[in-house]
């Protein structure tokens, strides 16, 4: 069986979850004190809407997505960390369209970011974006 497959992944318990996010959240505050201008920047996850979640996965040839890491130039010539998801299929291939044009800023929806981004919007504290 292909890796590429509707049951990849592994559910986790919630406590390795915490720390997993937890290791992440005090590894880019010893970053943010060796330089503030990283504060500026700091992310700890994004939320994308099952609408969207769903238009990607309603592909016929999907069987996941694939969340690439990114980054983007604000004004401040700061880069801010990003997500693009994609749908994959079972053949670890994204399912994006080939033919729209690599830099012409086209739309398209096989690609998604524009999630609500955490820190500034991240709900109620919990155990995976407070330790709390």
């Amino acid at each position: 069986m292909s890796d590429f497959n509707k049951d990849a992944g592994t559910f986790i318990p919630l406590e390795q979850g915490a720390k997993f996010t937890q290791t992440y959240r005090t590894q880019q505050q010893e970053e943010i004190k060796r330089d503030p201008q990283k504060a500026k920047t700091y992310q700890l996850g994004a939320f994308f809407g099952s609408n969207k979640l769903s238009h990607l996965l309603s592909n016929p040839d999907a069987v996941g997505l694939r969340i690439y890491y990114g980054l983007e130039e604000n004004p401040d010539g700061l880069f801010e960390k990003r997500f693009v998801i994609v749908a994959v299929d079972a053949n670890g291939n994204d399912l994006i369209k080939t033919e729209v044009a690599v830099g012409k800023g086209d739309m398209d929806d096989d690609v998604l970011d524009g999630g609500v981004y955490c820190p500034v919007q991240c709900g109620i504290d919990g155990p995976l974006n407070s330790g709390e």
